[in-house]
């Protein structure tokens, strides 16, 4: 990678060297090194950027430096998430950019807040999103940081910076919380469905022909979901639960040996991620990290994939506990950053990045892939207008992605495949549409 951008700063700590590498190495592919003053006009950088408490004239772009000690009543009340705001730069003047963007990528990607306001926390110990600065700022649907990318990139292509943005690729995440409606579930859930609405459901002859192979369950939907991600060209990667059942965890049993064959072929063309189960525990339990390193050998030998993706369990999910412990486990990829109970970009951004920890290097950091969209959200808590929200939102968030090339992350769970077929028509259709 040829150096092309000369950044002279006044500050040369780990986050600021952090957020340069997610900038220019991973997001625009060009190299990047510090400089002094002199080489602003050194002729060496096809580009050049001074990112100071006083920034000089001398370079392409000129950043005012605000200040990085984050002392947390400071951070909190800046006007750092109310001036990102500003949609197409307004304060952007003979090449001076009247805020700080990357003291704001830094406090939103590694969502300062969350441990900031560590006393706002729900019934399960979560942050909620009502407590989010972009939520206040009207932000949540909108990933202002994509604007910064795209702003920085125009400016550097002017001057003849060659900038090596891949072309996005949607990603379809799909949970299999319910593997199957009937087969290899429960005894006692099968014959309480067929108690409980026996109209709804197939009578024994179907559900023998079921166990027999005979016939599909309606929840395997694995076939036509994969068939449609390999002809959109789309990225797919299913997320299985292998821990220990309760009533928050209904998943096949995984010991099923009927279940381990409809699996194995599967295994073979389809990358797979954990599930971790609600049986992990809180975040204080001693017990939390040997289940989950119990749950990913489990799910290693279920699968025969290494389990470096994890998307873990809404109900357990506060990343700055989990995200440090990662690493130690071998996950090196995680797709839980987003709200259970709604829509949104949760740290600002649609492409994925690297999370922030202060003792480990750049290209060892956990990798964050953001999730804006999940269908349960809009049947479980917009059930009165989830569909028409559903399309509006899919129609919002493809057409912003498509102006500023990024990619999108979408989860549905095979369960509400099959019985929400107009969410998976209206997805398809929007898809296919762009």
């Amino acid at each position: 990678m040829q150096e092309k951008i000369g950044i002279h700063t006044d500050i040369q700590c780990k986050e600021v060297s952090y957020i340069f590498h997610q900038m220019f190495t991973d997001w625009l592919g060009v190299g990047w090194s510090f400089t002094d003053l002199s080489g602003l006009e050194s002729g060496l950088y096809t580009f050049t950027i001074s990112y100071a408490k006083e920034p000089s004239s001398q370079a392409d772009l000129c950043l005012g430096r605000s200040d990085w000690s984050f002392n947390e009543e400071e951070w909190m009340n800046l006007p750092l998430i109310s001036d990102a705001g500003l949609v197409g730069f307004k304060k952007v003047m003979q090449g001076a950019l009247g805020f700080d963007f990357f003291a704001t990528l830094f406090f939103t990607l590694t969502r300062k807040e969350e441990t900031y306001n560590s006393e706002n926390r729900d019934d399960h110990g979560r942050y909620p999103y009502e407590h989010s600065l972009l939520e206040s700022h009207n932000l949540l649907d909108h990933p202002f940081l994509e604007e910064y990318i795209h702003f920085l990139a125009a400016q550097m292509t002017k001057k003849g910076v060659v900038v090596d943005c891949k072309p996005p690729r949607h990603v379809l995440t799909m949970d299999l919380d319910f593997a199957f409606k009937w087969y290899a579930r429960p005894l006692s859930m099968v014959l309480g469905s067929l108690i409980k609405s026996p109209s709804r459901y197939p009578g024994w002859q179907t559900l023998r022909s079921i166990c027999k192979g005979q016939q599909r369950d309606p929840y395997d939907v694995m076939e036509m979901v994969h068939q449609w991600a390999e002809a959109q060209g789309m990225g797919l990667r299913i997320f299985l639960p292998v821990g220990k059942r309760s009533r928050m965890d209904r998943h096949v049993d995984p010991f099923n040996k009927g279940f381990s064959a409809w699996l194995k072929p599967w295994s073979a063309v389809v990358d797979f991620g954990l599930h971790p189960t609600y049986s992990l525990g809180s975040w204080e339990s001693p017990r939390r990290w040997e289940v989950l390193a119990a749950e990913i050998k489990h799910f290693e030998d279920l699968v025969n994939q290494p389990c470096h993706h994890v998307r873990m369990h809404y109900l357990r999910c506060r990343p700055h506990d989990d995200y440090p412990k990662f690493s130690s486990l071998g996950i090196q990829n995680d797709w839980s950053m987003g709200y259970g109970n709604r829509s949104g970009f949760r740290s600002g951004i649609g492409r994925s990045y690297r999370f922030f920890e202060e003792d480990k290097p750049f290209d060892k950091l956990l990798r964050i892939h953001p999730l804006p969209l999940m269908d349960s959200t809009f049947i479980h808590h917009m059930a009165s207008n989830g569909l028409e929200d559903w399309k509006r939102k899919m129609r919002a968030y493809l057409t912003h992605a498509a102006n500023l090339d990024y990619p999108l992350v979408f989860n549905l769970h095979n369960n509400l495949v099959a019985d929400h077929k107009e969410y998976w028509a209206a997805f398809t259709k929007s898809l296919e549409n762009v």
